[in-house]
């Protein structure tokens, strides 16, 4: 009965440690094509580049709507800042973003290094801001 039982248990180990499991921290692929879009709008933002945020916005489906109907860059930057609540969300612990706080302007974005760019004040003031993750 022991050589049995500790068959089963081995067995049980080998399967546990080949099975492919996706860690509670892995961002799924729909989070992933979210955050790389969002980037791709980030950086046309920071350009104050109104058609490109809204090109980039369509692969944001129905959550960059708002965004890929925007008249002015000022309402593309009033629809960016939602979309960077989820964003934070989902780059929360995950390695390669990076969260960043203008105290002038007093909002946050996520992008993919740590080299300022401010999608909120654009040209103006395309390094306004820290990074706090």
């Amino acid at each position: 009965m022991k050589k049995c039982l500790s068959f089963v248990a081995t067995a049980a180990l080998a399967w546990i440690n080949s099975t492919a499991f996706v860690s509670a921290d892995e961002l799924a692929p729909a989070d992933k094509q979210f955050l790389s879009g969002y980037e791709k709008v980030r950086v046309a933002l920071v350009a104050d580049d109104l058609s490109g945020a809204k090109a980039a916005a369509g692969s944001l489906g129905e959550s960059g709507s708002a965004l890929a109907t925007s008249s002015s860059l000022k309402e593309a930057r009033s629809a960016f800042d939602k979309l960077s609540d989820n964003a934070k969300k989902l780059a929360k612990g995950q390695s390669g973003y990076y969260v960043v706080h203008c105290s002038m302007l007093k909002k946050d974005w996520v992008q993919t290094n740590t080299n300022i760019g401010n999608p909120y004040a654009g040209k103006e003031m395309a390094e306004c801001g820290e990074v706090v993750k």
